[in-house]
């Protein structure tokens, strides 16, 4: 049963890894975007708690991320954990195959629904879909090498 090769330790090394690695990717990201946070027609798209008023994101924000990221990182392990005997063997193969798992599952459920239901600028949605795909494939990479 997969749940029992789980190594907690490997788990939560993941966890920060790809916290890590999402912090400094979605920092580039916002920096190249910020046009569109500053943008008056958008503020209502933007939850209390990332922009309560206008302005950069409170501290309350940025913690709240990165505990979501963390959690992020572990599910991504979990799912990893529960696939890996269906991945082909070779590490960059494996890594590559996964990362396209999750990149098209977040295309699927993530950006078309937001393009079709919410107010959001579609080159925004652009530069979230780039940096998401970054991300899942450098921690795809970690993971793997990681886990094994």
């Amino acid at each position: 049963m997969w749940i029992k090769t789980i190594n907690i330790k490997k788990l939560l090394l993941v966890g920060v890894i790809f916290t890590v690695i999402s912090f400094v990717i979605r920092q580039i990201e916002a920096f190249l975007t910020m046009k569109y946070y500053l943008m008056p027609q958008y503020f209502g798209v933007w939850s209390k708690l990332m922009m309560p008023s206008a302005g950069p994101p409170p501290v309350s924000f940025m913690i709240t991320s990165l505990i979501f990221t963390f959690v992020t990182g572990i599910s991504i392990a979990l799912i990893y954990y529960y696939l890996r005997d269906h991945l082909p063997l070779v590490g960059f193969k494996r890594a590559f195959y996964f990362a396209d798992i999750l990149i098209g599952t977040s295309f699927v459920f993530f950006t078309l629904p937001v393009y079709l239901m919410f107010n959001v600028p579609v080159g925004l949605l652009v530069y979230w879909f780039i940096s998401t795909f970054i991300i899942l494939t450098a921690g795809s990479w970690v993971l793997v090498k990681i886990i094994k």
